[in-house]
């Protein structure tokens, strides 16, 4: 069942499923702004939270010549083994602490 919902920007009626990203059928205006602005809100948090909860690793491409990849696999090993020894020691403070 599709109920209707006035626009906010035009005045006219547009039918609705009650999903924050349906459209006015005549102005093509979002029928309920605010719920969907809460939404991009909170997912560009989300995004937010993410990207500073992360580690980035480095890449190898396949498309690097040997030397590069082998530099880059060096690398990566020793990223590896800092970021366990790191977390090792995270650890075992909150072991010992508790």
């Amino acid at each position: 069942m599709k109920d209707t919902k006035k626009c906010p920007h035009c005045g006219q009626w547009s039918h609705w499923n009650q999903n924050p990203e349906d459209r006015c059928e005549h102005c093509r205006n979002p029928l309920d702004p605010i719920t969907l602005n809460r939404q991009q809100a909170k997912y560009d948090l989300q995004q937010q939270e993410k990207q500073r909860f992360s580690l980035d690793l480095i890449r190898i491409n396949p498309d690097d010549s040997w030397f590069i990849r082998f530099t880059k696999k060096v690398g990566l090993g020793f990223q590896l083994i800092f970021v366990a020894i790191i977390t090792f020691f995270i650890w075992f403070i909150a072991f010992v602490a508790a």
